[in-house]
């Protein structure tokens, strides 16, 4: 059992509200690719929605943990040549760390949100500084923390086609400087510390929105991270425990069309193109690439108590194609690079 929230508020008549306890903190995300771009949830504590007269300003101070876990063995499965002949042989890495004890980290948190621009926009700022306690015993070990920032700027223009339109900027530096998807981790960015003295710096791009129409509607997002990491000397590429330095560009597309109020006819595409590294778990690929790829592309007939992109709860069934450098055996267990899936689900919010 977990309890991913357990905080308590209280709201002034002013609006103001203060709080503390474990929460999901002002997240930003694109529901389509589930993905949260700024998450910097946990425990803290705060005030928000102060009045400034050009929007409203709230502070934060959320508390982290970085597990740095014990020393461990991973077997993967790799391939050699051998007469002419794939052979499959086994590969063991081993992972050391300093110390096993968790690191306690802090995020102090300030955004400035719905700040007026013209008819139906508005843009939201937000400032994150994280820094890390390192006990005593984990200083006279020669374990070092690196402080670091991350800023976002979000421009959100309503009223765009029936729908909206979010346009972001986000950069961070150091021990906040993991902004993107880059394979894995993508709801990372905010939430935790890159631990150690590894330093570093990464921006993002990102596109998203929905435009809705009688008969129609659509969602979209458009992404490009790129990160630049360097181990304690300054050696560019060299870090080792955060995302090595990469590039990432992702689309997600999903029209759909509306026979009536209560079903329509979706189609949705993917596609992500991946500067290649050690993070994007091809261990198992025959050859390397300086790039991998993915493409998914999905049918979809469903059912919803209203015409609208965000009708709620959605049955659907549906046929899936995968294909790509990153669907080839971590998705399939074999030697092919696609798939095809068929399934139905339920998608509903409470």
């Amino acid at each position: 059992m977990s309890l991913r929230e357990a905080w308590a508020g209280y709201e002034m008549p002013s609006g103001i509200q203060l709080w503390a306890g474990k929460r999901f903190y002002q997240r930003k995300d694109i529901h389509i690719m589930d993905y949260c771009y700024l998450n910097n949830s946990g425990y803290g504590v705060g005030v928000e929605n102060i009045d400034v007269g050009l929007g409203s300003v709230s502070v934060a101070l959320i508390k982290h943990q970085i597990d740095q876990g014990k020393q461990q063995s991973t077997t993967y499965d790799t391939y050699e040549i051998v007469d002419g002949k794939k052979v499959k042989k086994y590969n063991v890495d081993v992972l050391e760390t300093v110390d096993d004890t968790p690191i306690n980290s802090y995020i102090a948190d300030l955004r400035w949100n719905g700040i007026p621009l013209w008819t139906d926009a508005s843009l939201d700022v937000a400032l994150l500084y994280g820094w890390s306690n390192l006990s005593q015993a984990q200083k006279d070990k020669g374990l070092k923390m690196n402080n670091g920032f991350l800023a976002l700027v979000e421009w959100t223009q309503g009223n765009f086609f029936g729908g909206f339109n979010k346009l972001s900027f986000t950069y961070g530096h150091d021990s906040l400087d993991y902004v993107g998807s880059l394979a894995v981790g993508g709801n990372h960015a905010g939430d935790f510390l890159i631990p150690y003295s590894e330093k570093g710096n990464g921006y993002r791009f990102i596109d998203w929105g929905v435009i809705e129409q009688p008969s129609w509607n659509l969602g979209y997002a458009l992404i490009a991270t790129h990160k630049n990491a360097f181990d304690e000397n300054g050696t560019e590429g060299g870090a080792n425990w955060s995302h090595p330095t990469g590039n990432d560009y992702t689309v997600v597309l999903r029209p759909s069309y509306k026979w009536s109020d209560f079903t329509s006819t979706v189609l949705e595409f993917g596609y992500t193109n991946q500067k290649n590294h050690g993070w994007t778990g091809l261990w198992w690929q025959k050859e390397e690439k300086e790039r991998v790829k993915a493409t998914k592309v999905t049918i979809a007939q469903q059912w919803t108590p209203g015409s609208q992109f965000w009708a709620r709860p959605s049955i659907r069934v549906f046929a899936s194609w995968l294909s790509g450098d990153l669907i080839n055996h971590r998705v399939t267990s074999n030697e092919d690079n696609h798939q095809i899936t068929l399934g139905a689900q339920v998608e509903a919010w409470w």
